[in-house]
């Protein structure tokens, strides 16, 4: 692969081909933010929105990047959803709750206010489990939102289908989404986003979309065979544009190590999401059911002032991630990492700089995004490709 892989998080295999431009970060988030609030977001929760795409941007994960955020406003001018819905918590108890929005509600405000009860309940209780009636979907905010209160952040989230079971075929299974967040002291904290799949559908779908192939051992067709194929992943509509989202893929992705192991993860995440927030089974969330069933999502607060006082516990975790990065590296292979360090150094190096390479289509979702707000798009420069 050409380029330069430092300008992606590690584990990405996936890239957005074509043209670059080289945009400032800030009136990036200024647009965003903007168009959030001319359907109805609040100062506080147009920033916070917009900002899990600028982060996968950032990372250089453009599948969940920018261009995930126009379908999003699209749902609050239909009608679909509601950015100002109210978020009950219709169960409570000293250590655990249950939080619901309604069908319209952005999944994103009601999960931030399930880990902000949580984190509320583990301040006195040592721990906080609340379950949202919502869809968690980008993990990682709600994990930092733990760390930065000096929690452990844990989160499941049910997904749709994408994964067949181990010895079927056909999409039945989410692929298992789980966080973990962990605070440290010198460190950035160790920061766990993934699923329990070789591959992201986001991933298989942008390559789809760019006539690509995907590596060996991530997905399998509709029969259950082993594939490189991103067709036989995706659909497409009338005008041959790939559909992610409309129904429910035509293979599956490939359980992490393809064996039991990997699809286990799968199955207990899936079964807890659902049955510890009182929602459906994945399979009751394909896109073309009549009726779609309600996603769940579980999120825990630990305070580890229980076990030992906040500096003592740092300076642990601190000590952990030092061992860690001083084992002798491979001649040849990568650096040795910790879970979500190139991802936050990806963050600060560009949050900092205010600027980075974005794919034009992207660019093209800003534009759309200022003219919802009435706003100016951001100066675009062209830019080299940045992999």
């Amino acid at each position: 692969m050409s380029g330069d892989v430092r300008a992606r998080t590690f584990g990405q295999w996936w890239e957005a081909d074509g043209e670059y431009v080289q945009v400032a970060l800030d009136e990036v988030a200024a647009v965003g933010a903007a168009a959030y609030r001319s359907v109805g977001a609040s100062s506080e929760d147009a920033e916070y929105l917009f900002s899990f795409n600028l982060d996968k941007a950032i990372q250089g994960d453009h599948a969940r990047g920018i261009r995930l955020v126009r379908p999003i406003v699209e749902a609050v001018q239909s009608g679909r959803m509601d950015l100002g819905a109210p978020i009950e918590v219709v169960s409570d108890r000293p250590a655990a709750a249950v939080v619901d929005g309604g069908p319209r509600a952005s999944g994103r405000l009601v999960c931030r206010r399930a880990m902000e009860l949580a984190i509320q309940k583990a301040t006195t209780q040592g721990v906080g489990w609340v379950s949202a009636r919502a869809s968690g979907e980008i993990l990682t905010p709600y994990v930092r939102q733990a760390v930065e209160a000096g929690m452990v952040g844990v989160v499941l989230v049910q997904s749709v289908p994408n994964v067949a079971p181990l010895g079927s075929y056909g999409p039945l299974l989410g692929n298992a989404p789980m966080a973990v967040g962990v605070p440290a002291g010198r460190n950035d904290p160790v920061i766990l986003d993934l699923s329990f799949t070789e591959s992201s559908a986001s991933g298989v779908g942008l390559t789809a979309a760019q006539g690509g192939s995907v590596p060996a051992g991530m997905l399998l067709d509709a029969q259950g065979n082993p594939t490189t194929d991103a067709e036989e992943f995706v659909h497409r509509d009338a005008d041959g544009k790939v559909v992610m989202g409309g129904r429910p893929p035509r293979g599956s992705l490939a359980v992490l190590g393809g064996g039991h192991k990997g699809w286990a993860l799968v199955f207990i995440v899936g079964l807890l999401a659902a049955v510890l927030s009182d929602t459906s089974p994945p399979w009751e969330l394909y896109y073309d059911l009549p009726e779609r069933g309600t996603y769940g999502t579980v999120f825990l607060a630990l305070d580890p002032t229980v076990a030992s006082p906040h500096e003592q516990f740092v300076a642990q975790v601190d000590a952990f991630i030092d061992g860690v990065k001083a084992a002798p590296a491979a001649p040849g292979g990568p650096p040795v990492l910790y879970p979500g360090e190139r991802s936050q150094q990806l963050r600060r190096e560009r949050r900092t700089a205010n600027t980075m390479a974005l794919p034009g289509i992207d660019y093209e979702t800003i534009r759309w995004l200022a003219a919802v707000a009435g706003v100016e798009p951001p100066t675009a420069t062209d830019a080299a490709h940045p992999f």
